[in-house]
């Protein structure tokens, strides 16, 4: 995308305030006109001052002078006036627009499937974003302050020269042209170094926000001076990228500067050379003096808004890719609302692969009803927490169907399907706020009384009340402050808060006790009864009483039946329970000879 093509998008990006925009485009160009009649008007003294300078009468000097005194004074008034609207509703547009557009990037991006996220790092994201915000915030702010200005200026500038000294106006025109083609070739040298600069930017932000995320990992693995060293690493190659550009730029800071005096001294010295061959008057050089510095300062403005935009391109460029980002599970034209399902689950002959190659699962077909729990079991990637991420919609399968009390979910808005599905991943995922937020993402509008049955269904109530505010204590990033127990048991009470018809626990007792695990489950009992549970164990003992169990493997259903049937079929179920329940006996048996040992 061109720096044209990112600045008209970024002016896109106004949406609902675009009127308040043109009209601080109209006072800009209003502003302008205004500016550029005080030095026509004090060139317009000056000859009157000149005259009178060679007439021994200056009786009338006065009268021919203070119109344009008023008109002087007029102008200046309007100019602060307008001046000031226009820099307290540029900061308003400016400020509430970024609010507006960080809000959009922020809930597209939770809108983003799950691949997209499996992808790119949410360090990464969060630059994004916080960058791309400022970015635009910063350029919006820029632009209605001063720099449309600038480029009005320049526009207004040709007609009102040309019509007053055609000679000085090719001469200031010409100075113009060489200062804008040098600038041009600046921003053309410093683009690519740019692009890279803020590609070192995002892996530096992708790896401290990795690193702060799995702080126990590194401080366990004492690798605190490997992880400071790689980010040095990054910094060093982002200063390396980061100094050439500099350079460039205090290149253009120093023609700018050095344009200032060239201009108005060539102007001076062509003027004067006009004077003396009476083709100029006194007061159109001096008009024309200002004129060139009014000029030169709108030409600053320029570039500096020129060289913003080129600095922060890369950034805007990757905050519009986002946006632009099409979710590949998105609501279907026809979506529809159902309300609350039964929870009649159907999986047609359902396959999906991650890579388009080797199958994640292949010719999936299995029913669970309502009131039913349905175990699925198999090795670390059979397949299991793939087959169950279709049907709440993680991804969708190449081929076949899942559907809902007979309709395809894909019929469904996603927010609709989500709300009729409750999930308790084998990861605690919880948020850095209190007990209560954390539970009520379940149900926004839960009484503190239902927190409390939940937590204690949840068998999580008597760690909550150990808590010194107890439901108001805050557990930290990703829920730190408490065990890996604690925090399934709060993952388990948040989705029976949530009380769905479809019920998923992904490995959702594998980090409790069994004393703990054998009083959830018992509770959980009383939960499946009225709604389809669908459940991934690698702990065989946890799904004795499942209504039917489906043995995984390579991605397809090889086994179903009931915990008994698969235990006399004598097939991968059965080994598996055989190897779990003969670690078990060993390790009671291992458990009495130490105690045997030690009376």
């Amino acid at each position: 995308m061109s720096l044209l093509a990112l600045y008209r998008r970024v002016l896109e990006s106004l949406g609902s305030d675009k009127r308040l925009a043109w009209t601080l485009a109209l006072a800009n160009v209003a502003l302008v006109l205004a500016q550029f009649a005080e030095p026509v008007l004090f060139g317009r003294i000056i000859d009157r001052l000149s005259a009178a300078n060679a007439s021994p009468d200056r009786a009338g000097l006065w009268e021919s002078t203070w119109p344009y005194l008023i008109a002087w004074i007029a102008f200046g008034l309007f100019t602060i006036a307008c001046g000031a609207l226009i820099a307290l509703h540029a900061d308003r547009l400016a400020h509430r627009r970024r609010h507006i557009m960080l809000r959009r990037y922020f809930e597209h991006v939770l809108q983003l499937p799950l691949s997209h996220h499996a992808q790119v790092h949410s360090g990464r994201l969060m630059k994004i974003m916080l960058q791309g915000t400022d970015a635009l915030w910063m350029l919006w702010l820029g632009f209605f302050r001063e720099h449309l200005a600038a480029f009005a200026a320049l526009v207004v500038l040709i007609p009102i020269a040309l019509s007053m000294n055609w000679r000085l106006a090719l001469l200031l025109i010409g100075l113009s042209a060489l200062f804008v083609a040098v600038t041009r070739l600046v921003l053309r040298k410093t683009s690519a170094l740019q692009s890279r600069v803020e590609s070192h930017h995002s892996d530096l932000a992708e790896h401290a926000s990795d690193t702060l995320g799995n702080v126990a990992l590194v401080q366990s693995f004492a690798r605190i001076d490997d992880e400071v060293r790689a980010l040095g690493g990054i910094s060093r190659r982002l200063l390396g990228a980061q100094f050439p550009a500099l350079t460039w730029w205090a290149v253009l800071t120093v023609l700018t500067r050095s344009a200032t005096t060239l201009t108005v001294l060539s102007i001076m010295a062509a003027g004067i050379w006009l004077y003396i061959h009476d083709m100029i008057s006194v007061g159109e050089i001096v008009t024309f003096t200002v004129f060139s510095g009014l000029v030169i300062a709108r030409l600053e403005q320029a570039v500096s808004f020129t060289s913003r935009l080129s600095q922060d391109a890369p950034r805007l460029r990757d905050f519009f890719s986002v946006l632009d980002t099409v979710p590949a599970i998105r609501d279907g034209s026809h979506a529809v609302d159902p309300g609350r399902l039964r929870g009649e689950i159907e999986f047609h002959d359902v396959s999906f692969s991650y890579d388009g190659q080797r199958a994640a699962v292949e010719a999936i077909n299995f029913v669970a009803r309502p009131g039913e729990m349905v175990a699925l079991v198999g090795a670390s990637g059979a397949g299991k927490s793939t087959a169950l991420a279709l049907l709440y919609r993680a991804f969708d399968p190449q081929s076949g169907r899942v559907t809902i009390d007979g309709v395809d979910v894909r019929d469904f808005r996603l927010d609709a399907l989500r709300r009729n599905i409750g999930v308790v991943f084998q990861e605690a995922l919880l948020f850095n706020r209190s007990i209560a937020d954390n539970l009520r993402v379940g149900d926004p509008d839960a009484s503190d009384e239902a927190l409390q049955d939940a937590a204690r269904r949840a068998q999580a109530l008597d760690f909550i009340e150990r808590e010194p505010e107890g439901f108001d204590s805050r557990i930290g990033e990703r829920g730190r402050a408490l065990s890996g127990g604690e925090r399934q048991r709060l993952s388990i009470a948040r989705v029976l808060l949530k009380d769905p018809p479809i019920l998923i626990l992904d490995e959702a007792t594998s980090a409790l006790d069994g004393g703990t695990e054998t009083r959830l489950l018992r509770a959980l009992d009383e939960v499946t009864r009225n709604r389809t549970t669908l459940v991934i164990a690698h702990r065989l003992a946890t799904i004795r009483l499942a209504s039917r169990i489906l043995v995984f493997d390579q991605g397809r259903i090889v086994e179903s039946g009931t915990f008994d049937e698969l235990c006399l079929a004598e097939g991968i179920f059965a080994r598996l329970a055989r190897e779990q329940f003969m670690m078990h006996d060993n390790g009671r048996e291992h458990d009495r000879a130490l105690s045997e040992a030690s009376a």
